[in-house]
């Protein structure tokens, strides 16, 4: 297997990437996003918060939810979650952009109302499902040219967008080591899917660093138009049969 194809990411709380590495070349689960890691080779051209496989919803869970609003507000505490409680940066960072995609869902109905959609899709508590999922403290496994496991390059926040996957850094001049600056100039050297970014740390607030926004759009512009079009927004439940409803509103 091509180091190319064998790329995972790891996200999420993670000390030892190294078992995730191993784990993942042995694994019989063939689906590209889990609970713990992507496989890039095999990732949609965009991994959005709606996507199966981060968080799936089982039928039984949904009783447990009277509105969609309900199910979004489970999601960004999953998110949050994800994220080490001391990494305050990362927190801040997670709380503006969930909170953006709220504001943004409510936007986006107004400017696509006129769209040809189901009433059910088209409200801002289902947009916001289509908005790209962040993901919390990236790390992608290096290895050697043998194959074996030398670290892991390790980044903030990530997002999968357009077939390419952002790493950003909140370093405000912070030092890096050298060690992981070699782990990270390795693998932009072995793969051009990745786009390395340094971005202020956010703000400590409780709704939206305006800030911390306005340079996250700056470099992912694509962020604040996640509305697709042409697949209907759902969120974290799978029923069977669902996915069809694209082809019947075709």
């Amino acid at each position: 297997m091509s180091a190319e194809k064998s790329l995972i990411l790891i996200y999420g709380i993670c000390e030892t990437p190294n078992i995730l590495w191993d784990a993942s070349k042995v694994s019989t689960d063939t689906r590209a996003v889990n609970r713990q890691y992507i496989r890039l080779s095999q990732a949609p051209t965009d991994i959005r918060i709606g996507d199966r496989g981060w968080l799936d919803l089982m039928p039984d869970q949904l009783l447990q939810f009277e509105t969609n609003e309900d199910i979004f507000i489970f999601a960004k505490e999953a998110l949050l979650s994800k994220a080490h409680p001391f990494s305050k940066p990362l927190r801040n960072a997670l709380i503006s952009y969930l909170t953006f995609v709220e504001h943004r869902s409510i936007e986006l109905q107004k400017i696509k109302k006129n769209t040809p959609s189901d009433a059910l899709f088209c409200s801002p508590e289902q947009i916001c499902f289509s908005a790209f999922l962040p993901l919390p403290h990236p790390k992608i496994p290096i290895t050697d040219e043998a194959g074996k496991f030398i670290g892991a390059a390790s980044f903030d926040l990530g997002f999968h967008i357009g077939g390419k996957t952002h790493l950003i850094s909140f370093s405000d001049g912070q030092f890096l080591r050298k060690s992981e600056r070699e782990l990270r100039q390795k693998l932009l050297k072995e793969s051009d899917r990745f786009i390395l970014t340094e971005l202020s740390k956010p703000n400590d607030t409780i709704n939206m660093d305006e800030n911390f926004l306005s340079g996250l759009l700056s470099i992912i512009p694509k962020i604040a138009d996640f509305r697709d079009e042409h697949d209907l927004p759902h969120g974290l439940y799978y029923p069977a049969g669902l996915n069809k409803l694209n082809e019947i509103l075709e």
